[in-house]
């Protein structure tokens, strides 16, 4: 039973976690106007954020090897998951989508947490529950359509529109597979250790990115978007998502995934000047009554 307390301090955590994940997208964007590249994006954010975090962490992860030996092999899964995967893939989403596309695709997250705890871990489901998943999947399929099902026919996509859904459904991958991790290990510590394997993961594609380019930031703006990814959209936005995910558990905090493409719409529109278009609110509209009705409560229908 979580007391009201720790309730209300989830819902802390995981609304600034939303905030500045939308944050992530806008900052995405503006990277790719720029010669900041994805993979380079990616891994100079999780590198200062390794750096930052290791004065704090490093004599608890030392304290904890045996238990880190232990979940080796969910903490590696999850750290592609993760760090590798759902950022990296959202930053390549950005290059051609819209932030107001890729951030409004982040909100199937729930329903795909709901399958993957049915598929994984044997969660009661109920038909409903699919019904809301495919709902909320054709919702997807009118954004990434833009509401023509001849883009369907003729498999007309935006390239980013498709890299975002992998990333969303790394996503909910790694939020299901956080519980399998040993939860008296050290919220902070775990996230280094993720980041460390993340890292290696990510580097082979930077250094092959970057290979015609400069390795480092290039000047001031470069600095300023990785600073905030690394410190804002990495330490605080995981931490709080993983401290909140703890206390709730992932198919509730779920349901705070939907703030981020309320906030990255405002960004999107009043500094980037996108349009909210009638086939994103058909989409939107499909993946929010989706999410209700895998929600409602089973004694009452």
């Amino acid at each position: 039973m979580i007391n009201t307390k720790s309730a209300y301090f989830a819902f802390i955590l995981l609304v600034a976690s939303s905030l500045f994940w939308s944050g992530n997208f806008f900052t995405g964007k503006i990277a790719s106007l720029s010669s900041l590249s994805p993979f380079k994006l990616s891994f100079l954010r999780w590198s200062m954020a390794f750096l930052l975090l290791m004065p704090f962490t490093y004599k608890r992860i030392i304290d904890d090897i045996d238990k880190y030996k232990k979940n080796f092999s969910y903490i590696l899964i999850t750290s592609v998951l993760g760090v590798t995967i759902f950022n990296s893939f959202t930053y390549l989403s950005l290059q051609t989508s819209m932030v107001i596309n890729s951030s409004i695709m982040t909100s199937i997250t729930p329903l795909l947490i709901i399958f993957f705890s049915w598929l994984i871990f044997k969660t009661p489901t109920y038909p409903r529950q699919f019904l809301g998943i495919i709902l909320s999947l054709i919702g997807v399929i009118f954004i990434i359509s833009k509401a023509n099902f001849i883009n369907l026919i003729d498999l007309n996509f935006t390239k980013g529109d498709l890299w975002m859904l992998s990333a969303v459904f790394s996503w909910g991958l790694y939020s299901v597979l956080l519980k399998k991790i040993d939860n008296t290990l050290s919220q902070l510590a775990t996230l280094e250790v993720m980041i460390f394997f993340g890292l290696i993961f990510i580097f082979p594609f930077y250094i092959i990115e970057t290979f015609d380019n400069s390795y480092f930031p290039k000047d001031s703006n470069e600095f300023l978007m990785i600073s905030y990814v690394a410190i804002f959209a990495s330490i605080t936005s995981f931490f709080a998502w993983n401290k909140g995910v703890s206390i709730l558990g992932a198919n509730k905090a779920s349901l705070f995934l939907h703030l981020i493409p309320v906030f990255s719409s405002i960004w999107a529109i009043f500094f980037l000047g996108e349009n909210f278009s009638f086939f994103h609110l058909l989409g939107t509209a499909f993946i929010i009554f989706g999410i209700i009705l895998s929600n409602l409560n089973n004694k009452s229908i």
